[in-house]
C-alpha cells in the first residue's frame, strides 16, 4: 500500500480503480489547518486520497481516505492489513465496487450484502481423476457491522431511493470466470450447474464480486478494531446478460460514492 502513519484515515472507502477514486475525491475537502487533500500512488498501483468531510451531527470535520484496492481478495488483504498497521485506534471501512447482479430486475441497483457474504471458491482437489469432491465450495457467511451497514443504507436511500437498493447475500468468488459460472470451453471448469445450485442453496444471493468477503472476514478477525460494510453497483445482470450503460454507471458511482463517504463521516467509532 505504501502509506505511512498520518497519511491514511481511520475511515476508509475502498474502491476498485484509480479513476473511481479520482471521481469521488470531489467529495473530500482540504484539512482545517489549510493542508490540501493528500494523494499518493504506490509502486504497486494502490492509491490513497485523504481529505475531510463534515459530520452531520457533531459538525466536526472527520478525515476520510479513498483507497484504490484493485481487484481480488489478495489485494483487499494487502489494503486491510497494511492500513491496520499504520492507523491508530478503531477503523471503519466501506467497500464500493461493481458486481454481477444475480436477481432479475436488479441491473443498475445498489446491491448491499446486509445479509452477509459467502466465499465461492474452486476446489482443486476435485479435479484429480480419483476425486468425487465437489468442484466448488461455499463457506458460511460473514456479516457487516450492523451500525455501519444501516448508516450506509440510510445514505444510499437518500441518494437513489429505496427502490434503487437491493439487499441480500453477496457471493465473493476467487475468479471472474470459473467460480462465477462463466462457461469457457478452453478449460475443464465443471461449473455448468454452479449458478443453479448456488441459487437453490442461497435463494437470497444477489451478487457476484471478488473482494467483500475478505474485508468482512478480516474485520471479524480484527479483535474488534475494524468495522466494515460494503455495497456494489449492479453492472451486469446475469439472468438477461444486459449491461449498465456507461453514463448510468458514472451517475451511480457518484451517488453511491457520496453516500458511502457520508456514512463513514457520520459513523461513530467506539472511542469517540
Amino acid at each position: 500500500l505504501g502509506a505511512r502513519e498520518g497519511e491514511l484515515s481511520n475511515r476508509i472507502l475502498s474502491v476498485g480503480d484509480a479513476s473511481r477514486a479520482e471521481l469521488l475525491s470531489q467529495f473530500l475537502e482540504p484539512f482545517e489547518n489549510g493542508d490540501p487533500v493528500f494523494n499518493m500512488v504506490s509502486q504497486r498501483g494502490f492509491s490513497v486520497t485523504t481529505g475531510t468531510v463534515t459530520n452531520r451531527t457533531t459538525k466536526k470535520r472527520e478525515s476520510v481516505s479513498i483507497v484504490t484496492t484493485l481487484m481480488g481478495m489478495p489485494n483487499m488483504d494487502f489494503v486491510v492489513r497494511e492500513s491496520r498497521a499504520v492507523v491508530r485506534g478503531p477503523m471503519a471501512v466501506v467497500r464500493l465496487g461493481t458486481c454481477g447482479a444475480l436477481q432479475p430486475g436488479t441491473l443498475g441497483k445498489i446491491i448491499v450484502p446486509s445479509e452477509g457474504c459467502v466465499w465461492v471458491h474452486r476446489n482443486p482437489d476435485a479435479f484429480a481423476s480419483t476425486s468425487s469432491a465437489p468442484a466448488y465450495d461455499v463457506t458460511r457467511p460473514v456479516y457487516p457491522d450492523a451500525g455501519l451497514c444501516n448508516g450506509l443504507l440510510k445514505e444510499l436511500e437518500a441518494e437513489v431511493g429505496a427502490d434503487g437498493i437491493k439487499c441480500g447475500v453477496n457471493c465473493t468468488t476467487d475468479s471472474f470466470y470459473g467460480s462465477q459460472a462463466r462457461i469457457c470451453s478452453d478449460f475443464d471448469d465443471r461449473n455448468e450447474q454452479l449458478m443453479e445450485e448456488l441459487m437453490k442453496r442461497i435463494p437470497s444471493a444477489v451478487s457476484f464480486e471478488m473482494e467483500t468477503f475478505q474485508l468482512l472476514h478480516l474485520a471479524q478477525c480484527s479483535r474488534g478494531t475494524i468495522h466494515a460494510a460494503g455495497c456494489a453497483i449492479g453492472l451486469a445482470e446475469r439472468s438477461s446478460n444486459r449491461f449498465l450503460p456507461p453514463a448510468d454507471l458514472l451517475d451511480l458511482e457518484q451517488k453511491a460514492g457520496k453516500a458511502a463517504i457520508e456514512a463513514l463521516a457520520n459513523f461513530e467509532l467506539p472511542s469517540e
